[in-house]
């Protein structure tokens, strides 16, 4: 097994549990919003008032900081560099045959 081999493995492992933990997230945040019920009646008792949008904030903001860009790029480094040094191992310990 050549180290181009282990190296390509090791990123596309590391691309795998990322793209998954991402899906997993979108199909979350679709079946959350398939089962939010609003309260109809407590939406009636403000469909008067304009005060509510003043009162009430909607939506979240995001802002992406740079610890969270650096975490998430070590985190794909990490995951690729343990992937590899264990499948590194495994292939060094097999008997070639």
């Amino acid at each position: 097994m050549t180290r181009k081999r282990v190296v390509m493995e090791s990123v596309l492992f590391a691309a795998a549990i990322y793209i998954g933990y991402f899906v997993f997230m979108v199909l979350q945040g679709m079946v959350l919003t398939q089962r939010y019920v609003r309260d109809l009646d407590l939406t009636r008792q403000y469909e008067q008032s304009e005060s509510l949008q003043t009162q009430v904030a909607f939506g979240v903001i995001e802002r992406t900081s740079e610890w969270f860009i650096i975490a998430a790029i070590g985190g794909f480094i990490g995951l690729g560099c343990l992937y590899g040094s264990v499948r590194w191992m495994l292939a060094k310990r097999r008997p070639l045959s």
